[in-house]
């Protein structure tokens, strides 16, 4: 037993930091990070036995933590909705350069607070794309839809950031 505690742990400092800068980048600077990383190891090891492929556990690890940003999103939305929380400001700090103009920090923070007014699926799909710069089959794994989903996705979500923009101008 405590060899797996001390494996768990090793394996939790090996991959946390890159997977807390990537769901930081997913979440667009959210203070949500940390919790949806420390919620995606629980659930990782949790179903450690059902990985296939040891050698994918890093892609494994953000496909589970996709799965808690899509939960944290959808209860966020719902609270807002129901007026129990409101609209957390944007950490663009995580987003951008500390040498960025002004100008772009505050283009970046507009588009963040759009992009949160997504539905989270389009959102996400988005985000993948624009921020992360992966390929459409990868959004498709990584979202475990079809190639076709992720088309349809980004293409509403292209249309509902074009008609937010307009509304705030």
């Amino acid at each position: 037993m405590k060899g797996d505690a001390a494996a768990t742990e090793k394996i939790f400092h090996a991959c946390a930091a890159d997977l807390t800068k990537w769901v930081s980048r997913v979440v667009l600077g959210s203070d949500d990070a940390r919790d949806i990383v420390q919620d995606t190891f629980v659930s990782a090891f949790t179903q450690l036995k059902s990985l296939k492929q040891p050698e994918s556990f890093r892609g494994w690890l953000r496909t589970i933590a996709l799965t808690h940003v899509r939960r944290r999103f959808r209860t966020q939305r719902l609270l807002r909705r129901l007026g129990f929380a409101h609209a957390e400001p944007v950490e663009i700090e995580s987003l951008v350069s500390e040498d960025a103009p002004p100008e772009v920090v505050a283009e970046v923070r507009q588009v963040a607070v759009l992009l949160r007014r997504l539905p989270t699926d389009e959102a996400l799909a988005f985000v993948l794309r624009r921020v992360e710069g992966y390929r459409l089959e990868e959004i498709a794994e990584q979202l475990d839809v079809s190639l076709a989903t992720v088309k349809r996705r980004l293409a509403s979500a292209e249309q509902h950031f074009l008609a937010l923009q307009e509304q705030q101008s």
